[in-house]
């Protein structure tokens, strides 16, 4: 009874301060719109990490046909239909490098261009019998821009033999990958990062709970009825998880409205979701150990909050210094916070439809930070307002 009147309470002070409940609700939206208006209707630009291992040949009156520099040439040269770039080529001279650029997303595609490129287009062109010469391409599934490179790849590719032979296409295009997914925009690929948005504005309403009581006694007669600190903080993350939730779900419906479609488990993104809000809640719970008042919540706590919004990379992608390799994956600064792998983690959920079982990494670094800053923060906000004087 006493655990579900501290809820209740909790719950009302949270939505007595209407501000800063209202603030967390309508934050994220606000941002879904803004990134409508600025990405909605832009063309995507898509990354291309070419490795071209192609021999010239000699030519018709002797001049050399280099077809390899030809069609990179013709990637290049791609344009949408407003005239801007589409495809952004890094040249390679072997392929380790390239799928290692792959692999740090900083390429969507791996095109190799194979030695006999030249040869048996020049081959067929004087109408000699040769087979057909393959174009391979890698692919990560999970990143929002494979497809939409690979398409526009390809369709160079065929429109680039086609021209040269006039008719026949002696290519054969060798995709690997392992799955396939939608078209998405630029749009679409924000906003896993606008709920993780959401979430951060929890920090401010988790913080604001435990500062609130601590400026109104509270915590004296708690101390006085030798209630334990962890039932109160549950209590007070428990109706954070709510509010997160249903900030999450207020974002998603105003993105829908505008054109977000997307299939994907919903009990996958749920449980992304609340183990997202708990980690917050621990960084909430840290950053109140540090400050006294509201007005330092306000002022002093926008500090970690835009940490969390910038180095996330939901928002802003920014380049991420490597620290170590662990069970095959690179782990970087930004995975230090528990934002980056919660936005990593509902792109993969909602624009690509995987699994709570596709989300295990990132789901363990979530609880793991989590536990580091709950542990960190519980320790430090009890020696600084609930250790008797």
């Amino acid at each position: 009874m006493r655990f579900a009147s501290l809820i209740y309470k909790t719950a009302i002070e949270n939505f007595r301060d209407w501000k800063i409940a209202g603030m967390t609700l309508a934050f994220a939206p606000f941002f879904v719109v803004l990134m409508h208006f600025y990405f909605g209707e832009m063309t995507p630009s898509y990354t291309l990490a070419v490795v071209s291992r192609d021999d010239a040949v000699s030519g018709p009156g002797g001049v050399e046909f280099r077809g390899g520099d030809e069609l990179i040439a013709a990637l290049e040269a791609v344009k949408s239909d407003e005239g801007g770039t589409v495809l952004t080529l890094r040249t390679y001279d072997e392929i380790g490098p390239a799928r290692a650029a792959l692999r740090d997303r900083e390429a969507d595609l791996v095109v190799e261009i194979p030695a006999d490129f030249s040869r048996t287009l020049q081959a067929h062109r004087r109408g000699e019998q040769a087979g057909p010469v393959t174009v391979r391409s890698w692919g990560d599934p999970a990143n929002a821009g494979y497809l939409m490179a690979a398409v526009w790849s390809d369709m160079t590719v065929w429109e680039y033999a086609a021209g040269v032979l006039e008719l026949d296409i002696p290519i054969l295009l060798d995709p690997q990958t392992t799955g396939g997914i939608s078209s998405l925009s630029d749009f679409d690929l924000y906003v896993p990062g606008l709920l993780v948005l959401a979430l951060m504005m929890l920090m401010f309403t988790a913080a604001a709970s435990l500062i609130r009581e601590k400026d109104k006694g509270t915590l004296v007669r708690l101390r006085i009825a030798a209630l334990p600190a962890w039932e109160w903080l549950v209590s007070v993350g428990l109706v954070q998880i709510v509010l997160g939730v249903a900030a999450v779900g207020l974002t998603w419906l105003t993105a829908a409205a505008l054109g977000y479609r997307a299939a994907f488990s919903l009990s996958a993104a749920l449980v992304v979701t609340v183990a997202a809000a708990l980690s917050i809640v621990a960084i909430g719970v840290l950053v109140a150990a540090w400050l006294r008042t509201i007005f330092d919540l306000m002022t002093v706590g926008c500090f970690p909050f835009f940490v969390l919004m910038f180095f996330s990379g939901g928002l802003f992608p920014l380049p991420e210094p490597r620290l170590f390799a662990l069970a095959g994956h690179t782990v970087t600064i930004n995975d230090l916070l528990p934002t980056t792998h919660a936005t990593a983690a509902l792109g993969k959920i909602m624009n690509h439809g995987a699994g709570v079982g596709e989300v295990t990494w990132e789901l363990g670094w979530i609880a793991v930070l989590t536990i580091i800053f709950f542990v960190l923060g519980i320790r430090l906000f009890v020696r600084r307002h609930l250790r008797p004087e």
